[in-house]
């Protein structure tokens, strides 16, 4: 049997990086057993992902290139021409996936979204009598469609990783092969890389933000307004360093964009940096992000950082798993911020102010709260879970 993860997508995301390299820690599997398919083989090669799997590379030859653009030009809908995408970029690899193997539709958030391939691989290989979990996922009911929920019903399992998707599957759905468990990655260790200088000239907050949640690259909006408002109070009110730490470099989502703006914008003050992140892997970010004194991030993966590390963090949050998460840790409510509602003035300021006030409490509260979460990871049997599917 072989374990495949068609949705790996590729580490320019380190939060599907560090799924990758978690899940496979869990199964405890010989890496040509578990397989995870990539879009960028030489950079996943590079973040060291080879180590935990057998990463093969997807990609389109000219000939399918070529029909899969005459056919998209004579599709009747954008359904229509999504439908085309998944056929000719996964396709190829599914019909490889035999009977017996095993798939894992990681991802995390993908059903908080457009459905998409999660519910086109997943129809397709369960036809061909393939075994599916939908592995570590957070799905509410703002996201259900019927294509979802469908296919949902089709999976031979559902990990959640949070109690509020949980309950949603168990009590909303009915589903019954639901089981909870933490975010996989919550599992990895910090990886000791050179730190910048910043972090010997005094404390530094860590900040994560992106286009996803700000919804554009412009810092015109309501939501980019409260970042450079939080930013503005922390430079004249305090001694803090400030690092912007990138986490995703994908076109159209890299957060490298909206940090260099943010740069831009203070361009006077000399204690605003931006991490190189992507020259480190997902568990070298961690253990800048673990030096950090406070963490506000939006990439739910480098939010696990600041958690799995203790760091007093504020979450920008966009779907239910970062309300989710921060639950079932135990943290206070406002230290969520939820940046898919109108936010109320100052809201982020205030959420700061809270955890600068209240600092001792929730290192305390993470201190205690998050190695007893990381062991239900590190002692649950996924072997026999899979067995007995």
């Amino acid at each position: 049997m072989k374990i495949h993860l068609l949705m790996h997508l590729d580490g320019d995301n380190r939060g599907c990086e560090a799924i990758t390299k978690a899940t496979a820690a869990l199964l405890k599997e010989p890496t040509e057993k578990v397989v995870a398919y990539t879009k960028n083989k030489l950079l996943d090669s590079f973040l060291g992902i080879g180590k935990y799997c057998t990463i093969v590379q997807m990609k389109l030859n000219i000939v399918q290139r070529v029909c899969r653009k005459i056919e998209s030009f004579f599709a009747n809908s954008r359904e229509d021409r999504k439908r085309l995408f998944f056929r000719y970029h996964y396709l190829p690899y599914m019909k490889k996936i035999k009977r017996g193997d095993l798939y894992l539709s990681t991802g995390g958030d993908m059903m908080c979204y457009d459905d998409n391939e999660v519910v086109y691989s997943n129809n397709y290989l369960q036809k061909k009598g393939v075994k599916t979990i939908l592995w570590g996922c957070s799905m509410g009911k703002e996201n259900a469609t019927p294509a979802k929920l469908d296919t949902l019903k089709k999976f031979s399992a559902i990990y959640a990783r949070e109690s509020l998707s949980y309950r949603f599957f168990k009590d909303d759905l009915g589903l019954k092969n639901v089981f909870l468990l933490p975010d996989p990655a919550f599992i990895l260790k910090p990886q000791p890389c050179d730190l910048p200088s910043m972090f010997s000239e005094g404390d530094v907050i860590g900040i994560n933000v992106s286009n996803f949640i700000l919804k554009n690259d412009s810092l015109d909006s309501s939501k980019a307004r409260q970042v450079l408002q939080l930013i503005s109070h922390i430079i004249d009110n305090t001694s803090y360093q400030i690092f912007l730490i990138p986490h995703v470099f994908w076109d159209k989502q890299d957060d490298r964009i909206v940090c260099e703006k943010i740069k831009f914008q203070f361009q006077t003050c000399s204690r605003i940096s931006i991490l190189n992140s992507n020259q480190l892997n997902y568990c070298e970010i961690r253990y800048v992000i673990s030096k950090c004194r406070f963490f506000i991030g939006a990439r739910t993966h480098s939010v696990i950082s600041a958690y799995s590390t203790f760091v007093p963090t504020i979450a920008l949050g966009y779907s239910i798993k970062s309300r989710g998460i921060a639950k079932d840790i135990g943290l206070p409510e406002n230290l969520v911020v939820d940046f898919r509602e109108n936010l109320k003035d100052s809201v982020l300021l205030d959420a700061f102010n809270y955890l600068e006030k209240n600092e001792v409490q929730v290192r305390n509260m993470l201190q205690a709260n998050i190695p007893p979460y990381v062991k239900l990871l590190e002692e649950y049997d996924f072997n026999a879970m899979i067995n007995n599917l």
